[in-house]
């Protein structure tokens, strides 16, 4: 909107001031507030997570899992989720009042009283989705959702302890997802290892958000930006390169097609942030770091072959819907 540079210089009487032309801020808007606290983008990304591990643990267990379990804890892991991000806001209003007024909360689009009792709401609401999976994926369920308060209650205030801490939430989440196949699921080596390496990435940027809204913040170490395409790439080049896959020459060929679009989309948001990169080039990059998720997902849903190259397939539709309402809506 254009605006006159000298605007402000110019004084009106109290007779040219009306109501119609009053500086005061519009109300705000509390279903644009609760969209907002939900960062759209990132909740496309979520599912994703108890899908990758249910299907590598069926991989390496030869078995059929329950697609019902399956869509079961995706949903879980979407409250647990969600459930965590309206934590994070409510208990970081205060700070959000000094440092970003304009959030949904410190603004009055949403209540405090509102936002708590919906986080508790979503909370349980992954519990008992996770009832119909089994007592091993309530069991992770129940991790996932301590983990998140934990995270959001005490350890995001522990500068050591919250990259890790962000990190082990969406690395219960995609165990969440191989519980559906009891213990020997989870424990398998390869949703270890996957979860492993999600835990780590998701630290990274966790780092890297840390202070995301400070112009005055550190720079960033280089090591960590830098460090993200490192972790993608080991852990792509693991599961996708593995000589002794079973799998047949499409499965793997579009897996690594998928893994190759991963690393170059982590590469080209890491590019874009400097030492010293301006807080909206920042979330931005957050944002585009996590989106990318999907691309990975999609990787190791395709090296699973059979059903999972449908699910890749679906992955891969959600990402442009991601980029799309990212146009509106931060993904930090």
């Amino acid at each position: 909107m254009p605006i006159d540079q000298n605007q402000h210089l110019i004084k009106k009487s109290p007779q040219e001031t009306s109501p119609l032309t009053s500086s005061n801020p519009p109300a705000p808007n509390a279903w644009k507030g609760w969209l907002t606290l939900f960062r759209p983008p990132n909740l496309f990304t979520v599912p994703g997570d108890p899908l990758v591990g249910a299907l590598l643990a069926a991989l390496a267990l030869h078995i059929i899992p329950s697609w019902n379990a399956v869509y079961a804890v995706m949903g879980a892991a979407l409250a647990f989720y969600a459930s965590g991000l309206l934590a994070n806001d409510f208990f970081d209003r205060d700070c959000d009042a000094r440092e970003r007024p304009d959030r949904p909360i410190p603004s009055g689009a949403v209540s405090p009283l509102a936002a708590k009792w919906a986080a508790i709401f979503l909370t349980l609401a992954g519990v008992l989705f996770t009832l119909p999976a089994g007592n091993t994926a309530s069991a992770i369920g129940i991790l996932v959702a301590l983990a998140s308060w934990l995270y959001n209650v005490f350890a995001k205030r522990i500068p050591w302890l919250a990259p890790f801490s962000m990190g082990i939430c969406r690395g219960l989440s995609l165990m969440l997802g191989a519980a559906i196949l009891g213990l020997p699921g989870v424990t398998s080596p390869a949703v270890l290892m996957a979860a492993l390496f999600l835990t780590l990435y998701i630290a990274l940027i966790t780092i890297i958000a840390r202070n995301e809204a400070d112009t005055d913040a550190p720079p960033i170490p280089t090591w960590c930006r830098w460090g993200i395409p490192t972790i993608l790439t080991a852990w792509l080049a693991i599961f996708l390169l593995n000589p002794g896959s079973p799998l047949v020459f499409q499965w793997k060929s579009m897996s690594i097609l998928l893994g190759v679009m991963s690393i170059l989309w982590a590469l080209v948001w890491t590019a874009q942030m400097r030492r010293h990169a301006s807080p909206r080039v920042v979330q931005a990059s957050v944002g585009g770091l996590i989106r990318g998720l999907l691309f990975t997902q999609a990787a190791l849903c395709a090296s699973c072959g059979g059903v999972g190259e449908g699910f890749a397939l679906l992955l891969l539709f959600l990402f442009p819907v991601s980029g799309w309402i990212s146009r509106w809506f931060y993904g930090s």
